[in-house]
């Protein structure tokens, strides 16, 4: 785990949801799926590095009940043959309690925090 840029983003890509809420990256994490088995699981990491607590202390919300996980796997991460490829390229954005988290095609997922008013 790494913690800000390494590989990641720069202020430029940033996300902000709407002009009075802005977001800083407080973690990410490389997911390779040879190595980490499931997205849900590095997922899950990344969130608990980003509040420092143990993976299993993660559960405020499953994360089945926010977003579709196995949907961007497969859309990014799809396996043919046994061998994972990556399939689509692009991002997918999702709230989890009251972080952000953005999955990136390149393997990337990054954890943010807000900076600003929370939205409703």
């Amino acid at each position: 785990m790494t913690k800000n840029n390494n590989g990641g983003t720069d202020r430029e890509d940033d996300p902000s949801l709407n002009g009075d809420t802005h977001w800083q990256q407080v973690t990410q994490r490389l997911y390779d799926p040879d190595r980490d088995g499931g997205l849900t699981t590095a997922i899950v990491f990344a969130i608990a590095d980003a509040k420092d607590v143990s993976p299993s202390e993660v559960k405020s919300l499953p994360l089945y009940e926010t977003v579709d996980v196995t949907g961007i796997e497969n859309a990014f991460f799809a396996s043919n043959n046994g061998d994972v490829s990556r399939q689509g390229t692009g991002t997918v954005n999702f709230r989890y309690t009251e972080n952000l988290i953005k999955v990136r095609s390149d393997g990337w997922i990054q954890v943010y925090e807000s900076t600003g008013p929370e939205i409703s």
